[in-house]
């Protein structure tokens, strides 16, 4: 059992940021005096199993994983369910993430890979119209209302979402960035626009208008990212954009904090599942390392073929406009 408890306080110490002592938040969740919370850390004192549920609630953790993290035993993973019928739910789930990348963001040597099957939605934060297109998306498929876009955006709390997804990109553009793209990340998106354009989704033809302008902005702006090699005008977060000729096969976001690693694979068009199983983990990694060798760095030096990559996207928007005309 010690050994257990060992190991989910190391979890725990990956997961609080850096401002934070462990102890402190031990004392405070369990109630308990300082002493108490340090002879629990050292494995003097075993965790109760109330204590340790409740351990597993406030930080998000599969207790079947801390009870057996054996890595031959399997890999569980953290889900939660988005209904956005269900507004509140959408809320919870961001809410999540948003407190995972505020850790990550407050970490000194806190680092993000991913592998961009589409474009990663962080990008997508501070175009809300265009993030609201993705959910309009998810929440066709799943619930197959044939409502048009407007109309669900009517539905949502603007105010609310938008609130936590300023906050995001904040604690985004605070975290050093790995991503490797292929020459067909921003398809994803430019077939679901004209998919649901053909279809009738928009009320408003400006309203499709104003989509393209905002994925333009967007594709300008990691562009801006990638010559610079940082995401800010100051230099001090690095941004690396890798181009893949391998097909990436899905959404991998590996989040490194220290030795810590945890990895979120997306599901379907806006969930994900997420785990920090050690074995799992450290093949994604292994993965990335031999796809980024396999990739070119189009960051920094290179910049024409920067210029290559994002003019041809530009290009197949502005062929999507003329077919739309």
């Amino acid at each position: 059992m010690m050994e257990v408890q060992k190991y989910l306080f190391e979890v725990i110490k990956s997961r609080i940021s850096e401002q934070y002592r462990l102890v402190d938040v031990i004392e405070n969740l369990l109630d308990v005096s300082v002493d108490s919370a340090y002879r629990r850390i050292r494995g003097e004192k075993e965790l109760s199993f109330s204590e340790v549920q409740k351990i597993c609630r406030h930080f998000h953790l599969s207790l079947d994983e801390i009870m057996n993290f054996n890595p031959a035993s399997g890999v569980s993973f953290q889900y939660m369910p988005v209904d956005l019928a269900e507004q509140s739910s959408y809320m919870q789930y961001i809410l999540r993430l948003s407190e995972t990348l505020s850790g990550l963001a407050a970490t000194k040597d806190g680092e993000l890979f991913v592998t961009a099957q589409d474009i990663p939605f962080y990008h997508f934060l501070p175009h809300t119209e265009l993030l609201f297109f993705k959910l309009y998306v998810w929440h066709d498929i799943i619930n197959r209302e044939r409502i048009s876009f407007c109309e669900f955006c009517d539905r949502l709390d603007r105010d609310a979402i938008v609130s936590v997804y300023d906050k995001m990109f904040r604690d985004y553009m605070k975290i050093p960035s790995r991503e490797i793209w292929t020459n067909q990340t921003p398809d994803t998106i430019l077939r679901l626009l004209d998919f649901y354009a053909e279809t009738g989704a928009f009320d408003n033809p400006e309203t499709f208008a104003l989509l393209l302008k905002q994925l333009t902005a967007l594709l300008d702006t990691v562009n801006t990212y990638a010559n610079s090699g940082y995401k800010d005008d100051k230099r001090q977060t690095p941004f690396l954009l890798y181009l893949c000729s391998v097909d990436l096969e899905n959404n991998y976001m590996l989040a490194r904090r220290g030795e810590h690693y945890a990895c979120t694979i997306k599901l379907y068009t806006v969930n994900s599942v997420s785990t920090d199983n050690a074995t799992l983990c450290g093949e994604t990694a292994k993965w990335i390392n031999h796809l980024i060798l396999k990739s070119t760095l189009i960051s920094g030096t290179a910049s024409k073929e920067c210029f290559r990559f994002f003019q041809t996207s530009k290009n197949k928007i502005e062929e999507l406009i003329h077919k739309m005309e």
